[in-house]
């Protein structure tokens, strides 16, 4: 080392190693298998022959029936053996649209529904059973009153003989479903109040009967109260 940096220092030149360099070791890895090569056409190709003669998988048919394709298609023979189609409403040439399931047309149809005859041992409704009744009858609001709770709604009119003729009118639709309404003329208005007695509540029924005073034409007799209106 002494001797090559005098050398340089003098000025002489000195000749480059030719010794080979020693490669660099590697890492003992294993063997890794690549995959065999296929051609995106081959398959696409037995995709779309799988699709077209109903060879598709189980696993396919899991996610919605699809096989993976998005489009239009013929029902699988699964489909057809579940009966699928009788739950809804159209023909081979139109667009079928799903049928509203019997039990969400009893609680969303309740003006179409008639009172049944209470002997004392049905209970009151649930609270959520209230609330989605109350919903389709948001004119009338859950109260208590001496203990029980009651549909109350009120109605303002112009004089005393119109709120009377709209307590006749409603008494009217509460007979016909053998119920009767509370009724009381506060001045030019008149509240409503119904509930069941039999069960010290409310009722399924008092739903059904608000319901149906509301289809009541009592625009001739009622005063609408006007908006309120802000001037800036």
């Amino acid at each position: 080392m002494f001797a090559l940096t005098v050398a340089a220092s003098a000025g002489a030149r000195v000749a480059p190693s030719t010794a080979p360099r020693a490669p660099a070791a590697r890492k003992a890895t294993g063997a890794v298998a690549l995959p065999a090569k296929t051609t995106r056409g081959a398959s696409l190709v037995r995709r779309a022959d799988n699709l077209i003669n109903g060879n598709v998988s189980g696993s396919a048919e899991s996610v919605a029936g699809l096989g993976g394709d998005i489009g239009a298609r013929d029902a699988t023979a699964a489909e057809i053996e579940s009966g699928f189609n009788a739950k809804s409403i159209g023909e081979a040439d139109t667009e079928h649209i799903l049928k509203v399931p019997e039990g969400i047309r009893d609680m969303t149809e309740l003006h179409k529904r008639s009172c049944v005859s209470l002997d004392g041992t049905e209970g009151q409704l649930e609270e959520a059973q209230k609330l989605v009744y109350q919903k389709q009858v948001a004119d009338w609001k859950i109260r208590k009153v001496d203990g029980h709770e009651v549909l109350r709604r009120e109605y303002r009119t112009a004089n005393k003989e119109d709120a009377q003729e709209v307590i006749n009118r409603l008494s009217t639709v509460a007979e016909c479903e053998n119920k009767k309404v509370d009724s009381y003329v506060e001045g030019p208005g008149v509240r409503i109040e119904i509930w069941s007695k039999a069960v010290n509540g409310l009722h399924v029924n008092d739903f059904i009967l608000a319901a149906k005073i509301d289809k009541l034409d009592l625009s001739d007799k009622v005063v609408k109260k006007p908006p309120n209106v802000f001037l800036v």
